[in-house]
């Protein structure tokens, strides 16, 4: 009897060290993905690092359970992202450059390891809450790094980041979804303190001068506190969020250091919208880019010119390589309307999954479902499919609702009214 408690102690034991130092790897390979991922590709070993740390953890932790042969599963998020990826290795067999077909091959393979290891790990709705918290301690770090690392004088010239290697648009959207998980922590989950974290997150985020990322952290707000209809006296708080963000968009315009930021940038594009097509040199050429993949997929509309060969094919209008600026768009040129199904059928699955769960009053499909519909808008602005920390967002919305689903017995469900904290 003592020795079979001693080996129950010394289980518990090695599942409460694993438990830690899975934290630890996931920590440490969110700060190379987000804060240190601008390193040339070759030379981050920090990158390297944490990659074989985190899966060599993962996979520890996952041999050692009892009976674990039978509780490995393959997700289906990494069945449809393996599926996307053998389309694009396939596509070789008609792609003009096998060259550039390769160059987002080994971020997508690496995404597929990663995004495999965190289904396997999050499995509960505290393991859940712990990579929430994780990203967020990341992100905050991120923020105050880049104020600590850019002088003063120079918070308000637009671009922070720019001068440490960062690009601007990449932290402006790593922020944002800090932004949308600090909201959901102090409002929906009531920890009042990660209102602070939301504000610093989004005052950096206007510093980014980003308006996809601005976009991005103010209508993910508004989702948040909209999809939470529970609540008491909902359409006052509606309505009180967006006079917030009303009030958001007026100060940028009426305080002269905000103004320079992002004002300039946000009057350009409505004003490119509205009449002058020349007014914004950046919106002009994304939407010329989207013209080529237009013509690119009436063409080749089945199966596309092959994985990243969008790049190729717009040298013939110059000497610059350049990609589309939109997910949809790159991927139609690339993999045609195959590539189309074969991608977005899952967004599609987990779309109609969270909308369900929302109504069934799970609390996590909130955040999810939020950050899903961000995606589905804009996308239509960035290329996603091998973005690391997107496919990491995926991967935790795919397990919530699978925690959701199999908790639905005894789901954490919103109360009808909810009482004061």
């Amino acid at each position: 009897m003592r020795e079979k408690s001693q080996k129950a102690a010394r289980l518990f034991l090695t599942k409460d060290i694993l438990e830690i130092l899975w934290n630890i790897s996931f920590l440490l390979l969110m700060l190379a993905v987000i804060c240190f991922g601008h390193i040339q590709w070759g030379t981050n070993y920090y990158y390297y690092f944490t990659f074989f740390f985190f899966v060599g953890v993962t996979m520890a932790e996952t041999l050692l359970r009892r009976n674990w042969y039978r509780q490995m599963y393959l997700p289906l998020q990494t069945v449809w992202y393996g599926l996307f990826i053998l389309l694009a290795i396939i596509s070789a067999f008609w792609a003009p450059s096998f060259g550039m077909l390769t160059l987002p091959m080994k971020r997508m393979i690496q995404n597929l390891v990663l995004t495999y290891c965190l289904a396997q790990h999050v499995s509960s709705k505290d393991r859940l809450e712990e990579y929430i918290r994780i990203v967020l301690a990341v992100s905050l770090f991120l923020a105050i790094y880049l104020l600590v690392r850019t002088p003063f004088d120079q918070w308000f010239s637009g671009f922070l980041g720019r001068g440490t290697g960062y690009n601007s648009n990449d932290i402006g959207q790593s922020l944002a979804v800090c932004v949308i998980f600090a909201f959901y922590e102090a409002y929906i989950r009531h920890k009042k303190f990660c209102y602070a974290i939301a504000a610093i997150s989004m005052f950096t985020v206007f510093l980014t001068s980003s308006r996809k990322a601005i976009s991005m952290s103010i209508l993910g707000v508004i989702l948040l506190v909209a999809f939470n209809f529970r609540t008491r006296k909902y359409m006052l708080r509606v309505l009180c969020i967006l006079a917030l963000a009303a009030l958001l968009i007026l100060l940028v315009f009426q305080v002269p250091q905000l103004y320079r930021v992002i004002g300039i940038r946000l009057e350009t594009m409505v004003e490119y919208f509205m009449s002058d097509k020349d007014v914004d040199y950046s919106i002009s050429l994304r939407h010329f880019y989207i013209g080529v993949a237009k013509s690119i997929l009436r063409e080749h509309p089945l199966i596309g010119i092959g994985m990243n060969n969008f790049s190729d094919y717009i040298t013939r209008y110059g000497d610059t390589l350049a990609y589309c600026h939109n997910n949809y768009w790159e991927i139609a040129a690339d993999l045609g309307i195959v590539g189309l199904i074969v991608y977005y059928w899952f967004y599609v699955y987990l779309f109609f999954k969270l909308v369900r769960q929302v109504f069934d009053g799970h609390k996590t499909a909130l955040v999810f479902l939020t950050l899903l519909v961000q995606f589905l808008v804009f996308e239509y602005g960035i290329v996603n499919y091998y973005k690391t920390q997107s496919h990491l967002i995926l991967a935790a919305a795919f397990c919530a609702v699978a925690i959701n689903d199999d908790e639905e017995s005894e789901p954490e469900r919103l109360p009808a009214a909810e009482e004061k904290p």
